[in-house]
């Protein structure tokens, strides 16, 4: 049933999504045809480890690499002073460099609209410019993906040109969105280490 009007049953797709040289993907789609309640999510349909993917985006093309970011996965955009973690409802997607910077412009556009002090608006009117000059391929920045799961990552046609970091057991602890396994370890940890 519906988990948002309980009065009618979600209709659930699943798909297996393969990208070569990254993973085979389970995807999943609930919509409710009653109250239009929706979520997304892409599991890896094999275990993967906590992993840090980051590319730094000097040419245009590379606006074209695959990004597929999990319910659990975080993506930085330091030049823009920009980090989006999961929530709890967080939704995956899959798309590419560009269509990331897209979809955090209207989070910035929205964030402009309800900031209270002049300079907090003139901020964000400045980073949606060096968001529209990266998405003309006219300024480089970088794009870093964390996931605890390790079901997120960047795959550009040449894969020399995305660095690939396993994450420690400790560093995938510290990441909003991580699995349940990853809360309990990260409890444990701070019991240990103080």
């Amino acid at each position: 049933m519906c988990p948002s009007c309980d009065k009618a049953k979600l209709r659930v797709r699943s798909l297996l999504y393969s990208i070569p040289f990254f993973n085979e993907l389970a995807m999943f789609s609930m919509q409710c045809p009653l109250c239009n309640f929706s979520h997304n999510d892409v599991f890896s349909a094999e275990q993967r480890k906590p992993a840090r993917f980051t590319l730094h985006v000097d040419n245009p093309e590379l606006l074209r690499a695959r990004v597929v970011r999990s319910g659990s996965g975080t993506f930085r955009l330091p030049e823009f002073g920009i980090d989006v973690e999961p929530g709890p409802a967080a939704e995956s997607f899959i798309t590419n460099v560009e269509g990331v910077l897209q979809r955090t412009m209207s989070v910035v556009e929205t964030a402009i609209d309800f900031a209270e002090q002049p300079e907090e608006k003139a901020k964000g009117v400045e980073i949606l410019k060096m968001m529209d000059l990266a998405i003309e391929g006219e300024f480089r920045f970088t794009l870093v993906i964390e996931d605890p799961a390790g079901v997120s990552g960047i795959i550009p046609d040449d894969m020399s040109k995305v660095k690939y970091e396993e994450l420690s057991s400790e560093e995938a602890s510290k990441l909003k969105g991580a699995p349940f396994w990853l809360d309990v370890f990260r409890e444990d940890y701070h019991k240990t280490v103080g």
